[in-house]
């Protein structure tokens, strides 16, 4: 019998859903368990279309505002993760594309040992009737991926 893999990077995706800080305590419990590293990843998805439908302004605001959902989410992953002697590095990578894509292949440039991410994401139904961020980041991660819901 193989040992259980060790997990010394986790990626894990963070959206504000229930979902993914649930997947962020679970990160943390991982992490400590591991004496692994923990990067909180959000993407912040920014259509092609809105780029051309909206001023700078409206731009900045949106962008103000999520920046600001931001350091919410991410002041209580490390808080959490200080409580718990964890190392957590906070990142946002804006795309234009495919998010589960960007996900996938900034856990592959930084060579994650495994990737932790919600079923459920903040766009709801509508992502459930397209497909899901996770479903597609299962598909093509080179590392496990653990899903919580």
């Amino acid at each position: 019998m193989t040992p259980p893999q060790k997990f010394s990077k986790i990626l894990v995706a963070i959206d504000g859903s229930e979902n993914s800080m649930t997947a962020a305590d679970i990160a943390i419990s991982m992490a400590k368990r591991n004496d692994a590293e923990i990067i909180a990843l959000h993407v912040l998805h920014i259509p092609n279309s809105a780029l051309y439908l909206t001023t700078s302004r409206q731009y900045e605001e949106f962008t103000k505002k999520i920046r600001q959902d931001l350091d919410v989410w991410f002041n209580r992953i490390r808080k959490r993760a200080r409580e718990n002697k964890v190392e957590v590095k906070t990142v946002v990578i804006e795309v234009t594309h495919n998010v589960a894509a960007d996900i996938v292949d900034y856990a592959n440039k930084k060579k994650v040992s495994i990737i932790i991410i919600g079923t459920k994401g903040r766009s709801g139904f509508k992502k459930l009737l397209l497909g899901s961020i996770a479903a597609e980041v299962v598909i093509y991660a080179q590392c496990p991926v653990l899903v919580i819901k």
